[in-house]
């Protein structure tokens, strides 16, 4: 009451919010249910004018479509899945993987498709992998890690689920669409470079064996040799399994086996084998380039602040995930999932202090 005396009633209007259905959009539209379905899981069969009527009232009425329902209906959920089958189950914490998603995620956005991040959950569920392409949650996968097994890409195929891979596999009739680097090429380069810093017993230090891009830094390795005139020994191979502490006890058994380096290079065929093999020759007293000239592979962030900062192959990593996702919205677009196609990303040799031989009167050699 105010001082008039007048009493004052502000009376509340029920505002009630209306769930729009398919059926409710097609009855605005004077059209049927299943037209309606068609104009929102973009189908073909519709008149154009009928088209753009429906998706009119759509806009008015703010109607948003059930995911689940659109994925029955044969539409699409605009999601894009990313699985890495990884040894490591922290292999978020991996800067290769870590920016490869960043590319993804870039072009996903870009073309308004939402992530979903599935975790390889090894034995504790072991199926977990097949049902990714059961329940649909996603119109297509990126597939990334080093445990790439052949019948999981078979069974997503069988399941008409797009894919694409980070990295390249070679499997007998089945096509695949994959995005990797030059690994060959740049493992000559690298092997290349320490040649030029007169190294002649070069180890190299392979990941995880019968892989693609393992067999493929073996070749650029063999090439850089055979063009150096330097034979090539497979006694120079050491595994190491993509580990640094692998690579770390490996290195350190041929120092207490030889008690003097019978190499005075290593090339390593990721960073964190470099670091675990520095950090060996460190153990045994071994000056890094001095005695022994070192070089990784894939330039993690590690890599430029490591003692010493470490010469090595940075792979753009960044670029692999955009264009696994262009190729894999490409796919989705086209429906083409029987081509093959493979799209190489150059990649660029990192000189820093770990290779470098100093000359007598301070220069450092070339690069």
């Amino acid at each position: 009451m105010n001082n008039s005396g007048i009493i004052i009633i502000l009376y509340a209007k029920e505002v009630r919010t209306i769930k729009h259905t398919l059926e409710s959009i097609a009855k605005l539209a004077g059209v049927s249910r299943g037209t309606v379905s068609r104009v929102v899981n973009n189908q073909p069969g519709v008149n154009e004018d009928v088209r753009k009527k429906v998706e009119k009232i759509i806009e008015e009425t703010g109607y948003r479509p059930n995911p689940q329902a659109r994925v029955l209906a044969g539409g699409t959920t605009n999601n894009i899945g990313v699985i890495v089958f990884a040894n490591n189950p922290h292999y978020l914490f991996h800067h290769l993987f870590y920016e490869v998603l960043q590319g993804i995620q870039s072009h996903s956005t870009f073309n308004e498709y939402d992530l979903l991040l599935f975790a390889n959950r090894h034995g504790k569920d072991i199926n977990y992998w097949k049902r990714i392409a059961d329940v649909r949650k996603i119109d297509g996968l990126i597939i990334m890690g080093e445990y790439i097994r052949e019948e999981y890409l078979r069974y997503y195929r069988k399941n008409d689920l797009p894919f694409v891979l980070v990295g390249k596999r070679n499997i007998d009739d089945l096509p695949l669409q994959c995005v990797t680097s030059d690994y060959r090429k740049g493992a000559r380069d690298v092997t290349t470079h320490l040649i030029k810093q007169g190294r002649r017993d070069i180890l190299f230090i392979r990941g995880i064996p019968n892989s693609y891009h393992e067999a493929e830094k073996l070749a650029g390795y063999k090439e850089a040799l055979s063009e150096a005139g330097i034979s090539f020994r497979p006694d120079y191979i050491v595994e190491g399994n993509a580990e640094r502490e692998v690579a770390n006890r490996h290195i350190n058994e041929l120092l207490k086996q030889h008690h003097v380096p019978f190499f005075d290079g290593i090339f390593a065929g990721n960073d964190l084998m470099a670091f675990g093999a520095i950090d060996a020759l460190k153990e045994h007293g071994y000056a890094v380039p001095a005695d022994v000239s070192i070089a990784g592979y894939d330039d993690i962030q590690q890599a430029a602040t490591f003692n010493p900062p470490l010469t090595t192959v940075r792979q753009h990593k960044r670029e692999l995930g955009s264009n696994a996702s262009k190729l894999l919205v490409k796919l989705l677009k086209e429906k083409n999932k029987m081509s093959e196609e493979t799209i190489i990303v150059d990649n660029e040799l990192v000189i820093r202090d770990s290779s470098v031989v100093k000359k007598a009167l301070g220069a450092s050699s070339e690069g």
